[in-house]
């Protein structure tokens, strides 16, 4: 018997791009303010006449009750998914929080003797106001989020590596708690001939039942899973396997270290009363310890690619007369193209075509392996020896900045040659795709810029690529930025 490879229907939802719902409730908060500001300000135009001397009070009050209120919801766990999408059920908790920030408030104004200051209609009418916008505006949320997930632009693809009856009760736990926004697009198991168990041998000339876990279908095993998940969305693996074989499942942890996911170990460990880290989304009766997080998820994925297409913008638009002059003395330098186009593989294993400008010779026929520049190299024209110098022949990458295949900063991409030699010799050489590829790096500016001429300095590049990864943050961003314009100026490594 062997393991299935061909997807049941369930597992298309596996493809394309989904929104993580991990934004909700830092929307939802956003929400919230607005509509308690909006419903201040409201009822000081209908009740309160103008004056300018008290102006500045009700700002106070309407900003102080905005403030506490959702301070109060988050203490209550309404930013929570499973409140969020219970609206109703969970309107009491609003209410409270509605009428404690107010008495707060009252509390205070009483004790610095300015509550003569407010009208009282203005009060009674900013709370009632307060409360009904808040429980619409979650109401509204709700379906909002409903229909969404309904036409899958929100929600989070998980899939499962387990064996026996812990992958069976995890599955069973998942089933019943049934996570919103959350689906299993996938269930392997960590040896194929684990998985040939579930299933039946078939009759003679009949194909093969596959095996299933549960009311899953078994996809392969966790070679399978590695190809999955490069080839589809996935956002959260979990592994239920028994944690007594260690050697297994620390080899399957290493191995998914090198996918931009999160990893998590679900085991009989369940039935100690231990805290967990649940992924977002998971309601906390699923029992989960986090082995592997995402980098630059959420909130940073979404302040990364804004700094990304920001700068790169900005800075095509000052160079566009440099790029134009480079260009033309290329042209005129030597015969061939101006643009040296070439397969990399970027984020996740994908290949994409990096841009630069042409610094060597131009050959009809390509090379098979990439070589490495070296210094007097004889492939390297005049110009192209000055770009390389400068740097100025990586300046097309903002274009692959621009269309998302790269980054301004995260690690350098290597040939695919280059690629499949190191893969083989150095050990999570992969985990450095877990972000998009970069203009400039961490160990570039750490004098691990040009030929890597030994193992150990590929060995020292993978592992500065990997500590931004996992270190990543705007301001870390923004200093590699300002120290790459000193590397260009002073290295001494390019050539």
């Amino acid at each position: 018997m062997t393991c299935e490879h061909e997807e049941p229907a369930v597992v298309q939802a596996g493809r394309g791009y989904r929104f993580s719902a991990s934004f909700v409730p830092d929307l939802l908060a956003v929400i919230d303010i607005v509509l308690l500001l909006a419903a201040g300000v409201i009822a000081y135009a209908i009740y309160v006449p103008y004056h300018a001397s008290l102006l500045e009070y009700y700002v106070f009050c309407t900003g102080f009750v905005a403030g506490t209120t959702v301070l109060m919801l988050s203490r209550s766990g309404m930013y929570e998914l499973v409140a969020i999408m219970r609206p109703v059920a969970k309107s009491d908790l609003v209410i409270v929080s509605v009428v404690s920030a107010f008495l707060f408030f009252l509390t205070i104004a009483f004790s610095l003797k300015v509550s003569g200051l407010y009208s009282r209609v203005w009060i009674y009418t900013f709370a009632a106001l307060a409360t009904v916008l808040l429980l619409v505006g979650r109401i509204g949320v709700a379906q909002v989020l409903r229909r969404l997930a309904e036409r899958r632009v929100i929600g989070r693809n998980l899939v499962v590596l387990g064996t026996g009856r812990e992958a069976e009760r995890f599955l069973d736990t998942f089933k019943l708690k049934s996570p919103y926004f959350t689906d299993i697009v996938g269930v392997f198991e960590p040896r194929c001939s684990a998985g040939a168990r579930a299933g039946r041998p078939a009759p003679e000339g009949e194909a093969a039942e596959p095996a299933r876990l549960g009311s899953h279908a078994v996809l392969g095993d966790a070679e399978a899973l590695l190809d999955y998940a490069r080839s589809h969305r996935v956002d959260d693996i979990i592994i239920a396997m028994p944690l007594t074989s260690d050697g297994p499942l620390q080899t399957v942890i290493e191995q998914l270290k090198e996918l931009p996911v999160n990893v998590y170990i679900c085991s009989q460990l369940m039935d100690y009363q231990l805290r967990f880290h649940p992924a977002l989304g998971y309601p906390r009766e699923l029992p989960l310890f986090e082995v592997v997080q995402r980098p630059i998820s959420g909130w940073s994925a979404l302040l990364k690619t804004l700094e990304d297409y920001v700068i790169a913008t900005l800075l095509l638009i000052l160079l566009a007369p440099l790029l134009l002059l480079i260009a033309i003395v290329i042209r005129i330098d030597s015969p061939g193209p101006v643009f040296f186009m070439q397969r990399r593989l970027g984020f996740n294993n994908k290949e994409f075509k990096i841009y630069k400008f042409r610094s060597m010779h131009h050959r009809e026929v390509p090379e098979r392996v990439v070589q490495q520049a070296r210094k007097d190299d004889p492939r390297i024209t005049r110009v192209g020896r000055f770009i390389r110098r400068t740097s100025l022949d990586e300046l097309p990458q903002l274009f692959n900045v621009l269309n998302g295949t790269m980054s301004l900063v995260g690690p350098r991409p290597h040939a695919l040659s280059h690629n499949e030699e190191y893969g083989q010799r150095i050990r999570g050489y992969f985990a450095r795709h877990k972000v998009k590829p970069g203009i400039t790096g961490w160990a570039q500016i750490n004098n691990l810029r040009g030929e890597t001429e030994s193992l150990s300095k590929m060995e020292a590049r993978v592992e500065y690529d990997i500590y931004y990864a996992e270190n990543w943050s705007l301001l870390f961003d923004l200093r590699i930025l300002l120290v790459t314009l000193f590397v260009v100026l002073f290295q001494k490594t390019a050539y």
